[in-house]
């Protein structure tokens, strides 16, 4: 059988055994450290572990996980074992939980019921506690007759706007996003601060990492204190934030004064960033910024737009860098001809990172893979330096009077304005314009601005097409699971 995603992490793993892969505190406070051989070992019992419970290639494992390295060595040696490997998100409900299992036709549920305890016991699927299943693997032994398999990861979307689907990740797109990111510019003895679900996108940025000899340091959730904690007092060299936790960080009153020489990267991605916080990160940070762009459906190395890339230029800042090897990207309107330079088009993508498609979604698969490409949904333009900008999601462009307005322009502007930390802009009904173009804002902590300092600063710089019509502001923008701001809530809020 030809190698995989798993062989090639512990191919990783068995090149420097006595190095820290991970770093972390259990839910007794004892701080545990884990070795790469220590990793590579837990990875293989796993996968012997999993044929004394029964499973064969082809059967379907979940995983609910707290902030721990198992939540990698189980999808590992899922890999490994040729399961078809689905993580339940541990910020959902277990009404999500029910969903995703039926779907993915789960046969098991390996659970953190220490954590997790009211979604511990899901109908319809067998289950069993990361306990249970460590105590199995200490007292198993791998041997020529453990399960192996192809890999098959179902990469669940977010469902903000109808029910979750299954990205289906095979190794070929697991393997082209490992070699992929790690051609990103990876410094070296990265000591990698993780602080988002393992589930998702900074689960992908392990294997890359093993691949430099990196070693990760796992938080249960983002605190912008214990984030600077680590970097002065615990070695943290690198990061990876979405927008918003950038933006809380950099308004943190300790920042300033904060001992950052540690601090050598800071990955962000998942959403765009205003380039007025991007030059504000530059100044507070230095230059460690390094941009990321992809999705489930092509996760995470699409476009990069790297430390040495970055400079005070709004036009650079706007930008998601430029296409990654490997990766061919073309800006294409709806009859699916390519656009001109400078013009927007939907971005389109083909090469061996794609999904292979929904599962069981034959005909959302056939709309997303249509012509041969990967439509992504997103509305971007391309200069003449290759540099390629995200306007918008084609689902979120407003039609304002028959012209349409990106959210993103709106928001980068109010992002101008020294009062604003954060913004989201979405439309909404209006029965003489169609759509209403309108804004919820957050204030910096002790500033001030009204509705109509907002509005007017929106039309001195960009121009009454579009300036809000309705502006409100607010405490806090809504979260999606994944960090995300969530203008599907804001949109039905009264």
């Amino acid at each position: 059988m030809t190698p995989g995603y798993a062989d090639l992490i512990l191919s990783a793993l068995r090149r420097r055994p006595e190095r820290t892969a991970f770093r972390f505190t259990g839910d007794d406070g004892t701080k545990h450290t884990w070795t790469y051989g220590e990793t590579a070992e837990r990875i293989e019992r796993t996968a012997a572990a999993f044929g004394r419970l029964g499973l064969m290639p082809g059967n379907g494992l979940a995983l609910l996980c707290g902030p721990n390295p198992q939540a990698f060595t189980v999808m590992a040696a899922a890999c490994l074992a040729g399961l078809r490997y689905t993580a339940l998100h541990p910020l959902a409900t277990a009404d999500t939980d029910r969903t995703v299992l039926c779907d993915s036709a789960s046969d098991y549920l390996v659970v953190d019921d220490t954590r997790f305890a009211a979604r511990a016991r899901p109908d319809g699927t067998k289950a069993i506690t990361l306990a249970e299943l460590d105590r199995i693997a200490a007292d198993t032994h791998p041997g020529p007759n453990d399960p192996r398999g192809p890999a098959l990861y179902l990469f669940y979307t977010g469902g903000t706007t109808g029910e979750p689907k299954g990205v289906m990740l095979r190794d070929r797109s697991l393997l082209a996003n490992a070699w992929a990111c790690s051609t990103w510019a990876w410094p070296p003895d990265t000591r990698f601060l993780i602080t988002t679900p393992m589930s998702h996108a900074a689960g992908l940025l392990v294997a890359p990492g093993l691949l430099h000899g990196a070693g990760f340091e796992l938080h249960p959730s983002f605190d912008a204190d214990r984030v600077i904690d680590a970097i002065e007092h615990d070695g943290v060299s690198a990061t990876f934030v979405v927008p918003t936790m950038l933006y809380t960080l950099l308004d943190h009153p300790r920042l300033p004064a904060a001992d950052l020489s540690g601090l050598n990267w800071v990955l962000y991605g998942a959403a765009p960033a205003a380039p007025a916080r991007l030059a504000q990160a530059q100044r507070l940070l230095g230059p460690v910024l390094s941009q990321h762009y992809g999705q489930a459906e092509a996760p995470n190395a699409l476009t990069v737009l790297d430390p040495a890339q970055h400079r005070d230029d709004p036009n650079v800042l706007g930008s998601c860098g430029r296409p990654m090897p490997g990766v061919e990207i073309a800006l294409l309107d709806p009859h699916g001809r390519h656009v001109p330079a400078g013009e927007p088009g939907e971005l389109c993508v083909r090469g061996p990172l794609v999904m292979d498609g929904y599962w069981n979604k034959p005909e959302q698969t056939a709309i997303a893979l249509d012509g041969g490409w990967l439509h992504t949904g997103d509305v971007a333009r391309e200069d003449d330096t290759g540099l390629i900008t995200i306007i918008d999601r084609i689902k979120d462009t407003i039609i304002t009077g028959g012209f349409n307005v990106y959210p993103r322009e709106v928001e980068d502007t109010l992002a101008t304005h020294p009062a604003v930390a954060a913004s989201a802009v979405y439309g909404t009904p209006d029965p003489h314009w169609g759509e209403a173009v309108t804004a919820t804002v957050v204030l910096r902590p002790g500033q001030q601005a009204t509705p109509a300092d907002l509005t007017d600063h929106v039309r001195a710089h960009k121009g009454a097409l579009w300036t809000p019509k309705l502006l409100h502001l607010a405490d806090s923008l809504p979260l999606t699971a994944l960090g995300k701001i969530d203008k599907k809530t804001l949109r039905n809020q009264p």
